[in-house]
């Protein structure tokens, strides 16, 4: 009885995990780190862009707005392009380098592409 028992053990825990890791979880398990992302880049606009930066369409404060800058298919700047800017700066705004962790803007790029 003990050899079936682990036997049939073993079946259930294989079965389990191919359910575990169905494409439907994995693009569900996706969807919620990109809608993570997407928020802490939110709040990463709000407490560090949002003084010099609007999200209207054309509102200029210190800086330009931000709206459409990453939105496809024709984005205003690559996300190449944004990171650069963020480490070093440009113009009158200033690097973000010591301020902003690479996971810090990958979010923010993430956010900005929702604009």
């Amino acid at each position: 009885m003990p050899k079936i028992f682990l036997i049939i053990m073993g079946a259930a825990l294989l079965i389990a995990s191919a359910i575990g890791s169905s494409p439907q979880t994995q693009a569900q398990s996706s969807a919620d780190k990109n809608t993570a992302a997407v928020r802490a880049g939110q709040d990463i606009y709000t407490h560090k862009c949002l003084q010099c930066h609007s999200i209207n369409e054309g509102e200029v404060r210190l800086g330009p707005s931000l709206y459409g800058e990453m939105r496809k298919p024709n984005p205003k700047k690559s996300a190449s392009e944004v990171r650069t800017i963020l480490e070093n700066g440009k113009g009158k705004m200033p690097s973000f380098q010591d301020k902003l962790t690479k996971q810090d803007i990958d979010n923010l790029l993430a956010y900005l592409r929702t604009l």
